[in-house]
């Protein structure tokens, strides 16, 4: 089993890799430079120039492409979760220029937030997956979905997400994991496409202005690539929103088989509950010492529960 997910989580994290940053940036040079190499006949003294090379020179050319892509990929896939910070809008809180912007954004966000608790029939499901208390509000729509996800946990159960995930994560079942890391990358993917067209729309005009060509190229790469990259951030947040959901169920299915996992005692209520899991919070951040005492059964009575 141990095998079989680990092997699992290779295929996934491979296909992520080749799709969200791979393909992305061995494409976007090439992006770029098409509508100035499209003027004139720049393309096709391109072609003539690339055909008149020796077969060593054109493979040591490509081979130096893909290796390029592939370093910048790896440094893409490494910032993935910068990507995602970035368009959730964390970077509009850290400089101080652009932090009357942020606080703007959120309050336009806490004035929607209250607006539709005040026109819906059932305002906690109308707010359940869009927006977190007013007082967690992010800048961006996108931010504010992955943050009622966050602190779904601890608003219900006394639980930090951030702090649980990485401990739950392994003891999840395989298909769950494959759900969430499927979200997930489709959540990268949407958002990487965006940041990709930014790159595509600030880039061409750039190119066109330094290699000076005409401008109308560069400008139709702008044009044409920012509202692309506005809706496929508006694309993201409905990945996000289905990403939040796998985060939400993850836990509420088996948040017991970590207590298991740590020998605790398993609540018979929920204000046990609460208590446990703010004592294991303590525990885990601080090294406080809970005062439970193991339950060597906890595995099995879990079991029992659950059969």
């Amino acid at each position: 089993m141990i095998e079989g997910l680990f092997d699992r989580a290779a295929s996934i994290f491979e296909r992520r890799f080749l799709k969200n940053a791979f393909l992305p940036v061995l494409l976007l040079c090439p992006a770029v430079a098409t509508p100035v190499l499209m003027q004139g006949d720049r393309f096709p003294a391109l072609v003539t120039w690339w055909n008149g090379q020796s077969l060593t020179v054109q493979f040591v050319a490509l081979a130096g492409c893909f290796a390029a892509s592939w370093f910048g990929a790896a440094i893409v896939s490494s910032q993935w979760r910068n990507i995602i910070r970035l368009y959730e809008g964390y970077p509009l809180t850290r400089f101080s220029l652009l932090v009357p912007f942020a606080r703007q954004a959120e309050e336009r966000h806490r004035a929607t937030r209250r607006q539709i608790i005040d026109s819906a029939e059932n305002a906690d499901l109308a707010v359940y997956r869009v927006y977190p208390d007013e007082e967690h509000v992010l800048p961006t729509r996108l931010g504010n979905v992955l943050r009622a996800a966050e602190l779904y946990p601890m608003r219900r159960y006394g639980a930090d997400l951030i702090i649980v995930w990485p401990r739950l994560y392994y003891v999840l079942p395989r298909d769950m994991i494959a759900d969430v890391e499927d979200a997930r990358a489709t959540l990268e993917f949407s958002l990487v496409l965006s940041l990709w067209f930014v790159a595509f729309g600030v880039g061409g005009p750039l190119v066109a202005y330094t290699t000076g060509s005409s401008m109308s190229a560069g400008l139709l790469c702008f044009f044409g690539g920012m509202p692309l990259a506005y809706l496929l951030y508006v694309s993201a947040i409905s990945a996000a929103t289905e990403y939040g959901e796998h985060l939400r169920s993850a836990f509420e299915l088996h948040r017991f088989d970590l207590l298991a996992r740590y020998r605790l005692p398993l609540p018979n209520n929920l204000q046990e509950e609460k208590a446990q899991w703010r004592q294991l919070m303590s525990f885990i951040v601080s090294g406080a010492e809970p005062d439970w005492r193991y339950d060597p059964d906890a595995t099995a009575r879990l079991d029992e529960r659950q059969s």
